[in-house]
């Protein structure tokens, strides 16, 4: 009778630790509040967080650059008119700005990536009143998947990009 109330046994002792792996294991992904103050492209944007302004980079996708030269061969499958998507890049970055500048915003991080880049930028995905930005860019055809890295949301992204390759929506519409 003594053993149900004082020290656990090794069996409790057991349970309590499993018990605090599993609600370290369940936690939600961290999340970070803030106000867009500058859009760098279709897939970069700058946030003031706390006072600080931080450099993100939207994780799980890649919209089209802004200049040709800074584009890899092959990048953007089947398409091989660079200056169609220069086109989009820029109105990947339109898209971005009139959705989100100025306005606050939620960065979540994702559990597959680190929290940043190797430049240094935030990897996030980016929500606007409970949208997925991220998501929206690559629904709308002006940003790509980022299979290069795995990432919590690619089978999801992967469907919206493969309707949109289907319609030919904006970006896909460039071959």
């Amino acid at each position: 009778m003594g053993r149900l109330y004082g020290r656990p046994g090794r069996v409790g002792s057991l349970i309590i630790i499993i018990i605090l792996i599993l609600g370290c294991l369940s936690q939600q992904p961290r999340e970070l509040h803030g106000k867009v103050v500058k859009v760098v492209d279709g897939d970069t944007l700058y946030v003031r967080i706390d006072g600080d302004t931080v450099k993100v980079r939207l994780v799980g996708i890649d919209a089209p650059e802004l200049e040709p030269e800074l584009m890899k061969p092959g990048e953007y499958r089947g398409i091989h008119n660079l200056s169609c998507l220069v086109k989009y890049g820029y109105m990947a970055k339109e898209f971005l700005e009139n959705l989100t500048l100025g306005k606050y915003v939620t960065l979540k991080f994702d559990s597959r990536q680190g929290e940043k880049d190797k430049y240094g930028r935030l990897l996030v995905y980016l929500y606007l009143d409970s949208k997925d930005v991220n998501a929206l860019l690559v629904e709308k055809g002006l940003a790509r998947v980022f299979y290069e890295k795995k990432f919590d949301k690619i089978k999801e992204y992967s469907e919206l990009e493969d309707k949109a390759r289907r319609e030919r929506r904006g970006l896909w519409s460039c071959n």
